[in-house]
């Protein structure tokens, strides 16, 4: 078999895309250096080449889960501005992408991992959502709202059907809470 020379980017991005169906797939902790590697056909020292180390791979996933998170947000709040969406749609949008991409478990690895750098991608796309905010000129406590939202939606994706089973609630009930949290803060 005959290997074909990639590109830097094209070999950062591969890793990237295998990392992220690992992630999805099997879990954060299946997304190490040889796992990416050998699911693309590369060696260990290719990806160390490429990355550098494994958090280095874990922040480049988190930049790519960031993006995929925020085009559903922003596309769910784009559509609420217009009047197309309910508060509702902006939450399940927002949790649903959280579950998706398996954000809290993501974070939570990166967190216990003390790879605290890699959480950068996450951090500044919630900044990116509140800058939006402010340059609609919307003046109301959003920072309060994406702060809220944000951690419930992170809680949720990792364990929010567990923790709803054993209050008796369901996973809509937390979307319901979180309905309420916005309400109350802006009214």
């Amino acid at each position: 078999m005959i290997r074909r020379r990639q590109s830097p980017d094209d070999a950062r991005a591969a890793a990237v895309d295998a990392a992220h169906r690992l992630l999805i797939e099997q879990g954060v902790a299946a997304v190490t250096l040889k796992s990416v590697a050998a699911s693309i056909g590369r060696t260990h020292a290719n990806l160390l080449h490429h990355f550098g180390s494994v958090a280095e791979l874990h922040r480049a996933l988190a930049v790519e889960i960031a993006r995929r998170v925020s085009t559903s947000i922003t596309a769910a709040i784009a559509s609420r501005r217009r009047g197309e969406a309910t508060a509702l749609d902006v939450v399940d949008a927002m949790f649903d992408a959280f579950r998706r991409e398996r954000v809290g478990e993501m974070v939570g690895w990166i967190a216990l991992t003390r790879q605290r750098e890699a959480l950068a991608p996450v951090t500044e796309t919630v900044a990116a959502i509140l800058a939006d905010f402010r340059a609609a000129g919307d003046t109301r406590p959003m920072d309060k709202v994406i702060l809220g939202l944000v951690l419930l939606a992170i809680g949720d994706s990792l364990v929010g059907e567990e923790v709803a089973a054993a209050t008796g609630d369901t996973p809509s009930d937390i979307r319901a809470i979180a309905v309420s949290q916005i309400a109350a803060i802006i009214g």
